[in-house]
């Protein structure tokens, strides 16, 4: 009922509750299914979990400016940063401020970049009558006591596709498998499970 809850405030179906905003940006970066050493872009001015689980997830982290009005990340600072090993770029909501904006997508869609949004303190904010979460293809949202919203701890990610919400959902249940058409062992019976990427 919760992630069915997040996932009618973002508009998007593709909603996993997991153990902390931490856990949804490892989560997140996790579906992005990128080869060791590819590159994220991020902003400096954020807490330390968008780039260390970015780095957990075998990333090389490049910072990108942030705008001196909100103190989210600047596109035009994120396109000089591009490389041909730049995977995705992680946008932080910077108090309430979208950090995902229609330029920063635009850019992202034009050089076939992932863009993940760190909505840690932007839950319930909009762009343009848009809700948070609505223009990146990975949302991380954080309810940490310190947020605007809060369930004491945890966190949820919102993906755009069934494809990164199913990675994002093995990935925050310990890679276990339950759909029989998947196992590659058919015959254990009923409480037979598979983890095919740890």
């Amino acid at each position: 009922e919760f992630e069915h809850q997040i996932g009618k405030l973002v508009g998007k179906p593709f909603v996993t509750s997991v153990s902390s905003g931490t856990a949804a940006l490892h989560c997140a970066y996790h579906a992005l299914a990128a080869k060791p050493g590819a590159e994220v872009i991020t902003p400096p001015l954020t807490f330390i979990a968008t780039q260390s689980t970015a780095i957990h997830s075998g990333l090389r982290v490049k910072f990108a400016d942030v705008h001196p009005e909100t103190g989210c990340i600047d596109p035009d600072s994120v396109e000089s940063q591009i490389t041909s090993r730049t995977v995705a770029v992680c946008a932080v909501d910077y108090a309430g401020q979208p950090g995902v904006t229609e330029d920063l997508a635009r850019l992202c869609h034009k050089h076939g970049l992932f863009l993940i949004e760190d909505a840690a303190h932007s839950i319930g904010s909009s762009l343009n009558s848009e809700p948070i979460g609505a223009l990146a293809d990975l949302t991380a949202f954080s309810f940490f006591p310190t947020k605007n919203i809060t369930t004491g701890e945890g966190g949820a990610v919102v993906a755009s596709t069934a494809s990164a919400h199913r990675r994002v959902r093995e990935f925050a249940r310990q890679g276990l498998i339950r759909d029989p058409e998947r196992f590659h062992i058919r015959d254990e019976g009923p409480w037979h499970q598979e983890v095919h990427e740890l």
